[in-house]
């Protein structure tokens, strides 16, 4: 059987398990192929754990998840593909097999990232069906021009991409969760993702979802997800997050999947979050999901300015958030509301207004992202090459230079507001803790998931969940107790 190392090279703090890559074993074995991990999430020495996967390993060919182009923070602007790019030049010195890249980062922009890391091959989209597909091609040194997704060198300095075939993952089987350390990643993660769904309907003028999952919803079939969900829980892990950008568009898959876990009796037994879109968004869903135990919904709400939602491509009004926070407070669901800062049109007055809106609406806690990155081929994107030279463009900040292709760090910060952006936000929210905002100077102290002390300790000591939950908990007054 021939022999496949799939590195992940996400060294994040807290680690995310990389449920990509275990999606992907689960295909690789169907073809006669063994997947074999090679994770450098924990690695002390990630150089020497790398030389020892490949010398034991002797691998017919390494596949390399990218997850993340960077860290999507204007206050800390880690670009991770650049430790990323790090690893694969490194597999490059051990072994002359090929080197083929993928997942979500990857599928942003297959051509560009290629062509930066220097990498063999690529697949953009689902790898699934598409990486036994290269494999084969590769063993009979055949062009990969007929797989669907394939990124590959047609010549010195040429990329070719083949269009992605978007599946039908309706009937999409359950993937064994075994290749990964669940078990750790749980006790160091805090929780473990889900995926029930790919691609988005909607077109955020910023977001690179559909870019790199297609413009439809796809669906995975209820009972693959509940038993995924019976897997987890007999390896202990009883805590989950969806990964869908948006789990309730369409409402209607989302609510027969929580009718499934209550009928199996599930719903009592584990905790899960999700990511949601304001609208579409009910009390007849909420009970649902609450029922089958939802511990808390991430809204994705951006602004409380129509008109700055109009300009972000966002379908949702000021209203429905607040809708969706009442119900959340009724049915006893809490919430977060997720708002993007700075974009086009941002002015003092509509950062007052927008920090005022999510006061009275009266979410559990509000995150504050400061600052729009710019990821390639966007709405965003296309409007600010239409603007001109990056470097001559006041409204963007970052790498302006030498990056044509977008990929190193680059925010559009609106102009009337500027680089002060975090010392007015900071001002106008004045103290409230339910709001999560970028303290550039005390990196450690904010909204920033990646490399947060406060929040990997209190996983470690046991705390549970998504990590604005964690992060909540943390800020909520320590209990007295009378002797």
């Amino acid at each position: 059987m021939r022999r496949i190392l799939l590195v992940n090279p996400n060294r994040m703090l807290p680690p995310v398990a990389p449920i990509g890559l275990e999606y992907l074993a689960a295909n690789l074995r169907d073809h006669a192929f063994d997947p074999v991990l090679c994770d450098l999430a924990f690695a002390q020495d990630w150089k020497a754990h790398l030389k020892s996967s490949l010398n034991s390993v002797l691998p017919d060919a390494v596949g390399v998840s990218i997850r993340n182009l960077d860290d999507a923070y204007f206050a800390s602007q880690d670009f991770i593909l650049e430790h990323t790019v790090e690893i694969i030049r490194q597999i490059r010195t051990l072994t002359d097999k090929p080197v083929v890249l993928g997942g979500v980062g990857f599928s942003i922009a297959p051509r560009e990232i290629l062509r930066f890391s220097g990498a063999d091959y690529g697949i953009a989209g689902d790898g699934e069906w598409a990486f036994p597909q290269l494999l084969e091609c590769l063993s009979t040194d055949r062009i990969p021009g007929d797989v669907p997704g394939a990124v590959y060198w047609a010549g010195p300095g040429l990329v070719r991409e083949v269009a992605p075939r978007r599946r039908d993952i309706l009937r999409m089987p359950a993937p064994a969760r075994r290749l990964a350390d669940n078990a750790r990643y749980f006790a160091e993660g805090g929780q473990a993702g889900i995926e029930t769904r790919r691609g988005c309907t909607q077109h955020c003028l910023y977001c690179v979802d559909t870019l790199a999952k297609g413009t439809m919803a796809r669906v995975r079939g209820v009972s693959s997800l509940i038993s995924e969900i019976e897997d987890l829980l007999e390896q202990g892990i009883d805590v989950f997050h969806l990964c869908d950008s948006e789990c309730n568009v369409p409402p209607e898959p989302l609510f027969r999947m929580c009718e499934a876990i209550v009928r199996r009796g599930l719903g009592k037994r584990i905790r899960w979050y999700a990511y949601a879109a304001p609208a579409p968004f009910d009390t007849r869903l909420a009970r649902q999901m609450a029922k089958a135990g939802c511990y808390g919904i991430n809204f994705g709400v951006d602004h409380g300015v129509p008109a700055m939602l109009i300009r972000l491509g966002r379908v949702h009004s000021p209203d429905d958030a607040r809708n969706a926070a009442r119900i959340c407070r009724e049915t006893g669901i809490p919430c977060m509301f997720d708002m993007l800062l700075g974009g086009p049109g941002e002015t003092p007055e509509t950062l007052k207004q927008a920090i005022a809106f999510a006061q009275n609406a009266n979410p559990d806690c509000v995150g504050l992202s400061c600052g729009v990155r710019v990821y390639p081929h966007t709405g965003l994107a296309r409007q600010i090459r239409a603007q001109g030279p990056l470097d001559a463009n006041h409204n963007l900040h970052g790498a302006v230079r030498d990056n044509l292709e977008l990929l190193q760090p680059i925010f559009y910060v609106s102009e009337a507001v500027g680089e002060t952006i975090h010392e007015q936000v900071a001002g106008l929210v004045d103290g409230d803790d339910r709001f999560f905002h970028a303290i550039p100077s005390r990196l450690g102290a904010n909204y920033n998931y990646n490399n947060h002390s406060a929040l990997s300790t209190a996983i470690r000591n046991g705390a549970r969940g998504a990590y604005w939950d964690i992060l909540r908990g943390l800020r909520k007054p320590a209990v007295q107790v009378e002797a």
